[in-house]
């Protein structure tokens, strides 16, 4: 079946529903990346995969996830991981997300 998965865009300070075939090439063309790492923002294992090479590009904006310590940097893509470790859709509603996501301004080189 198809996962539903949330596209966090900090250029455009949206959240947005997206389709996740479970093709992880899929993640980076969401990402605009070719490197894509994980960071997870809940006890029920709803993931953030992030630019790998993020904080090394220029024009770039951020994001931050209450929880979570760091500012994310460009484009998140929000998952749920199954027990065997497989991505699926987050335990997390669009509502719940939105509530906790905040797009600061920064300027570029000071985070």
């Amino acid at each position: 079946g198809v996962t539903v998965a949330y596209l966090i865009d900090p250029f455009t300070q949206s959240i947005s529903e997206v389709n996740y075939s479970g093709d992880y090439k899929e993640i980076c063309n969401h990402l605009q990346c070719d490197l894509f790492d994980v960071v997870y923002i809940n006890r029920e294992n709803d993931c953030v995969f992030i630019d790998d090479e993020g904080l090394f590009k220029e024009n770039q904006t951020f994001f931050k996830v209450s929880g979570y310590p760091e500012p994310l940097a460009g484009r998140g893509l929000v998952l749920g991981t199954t027990e065997d470790g497989d991505s699926c859709s987050p335990m997390l509603s669009i509502e719940e997300l939105r509530s906790m996501v905040s797009f600061p301004i920064l300027v570029a080189g000071y985070i």
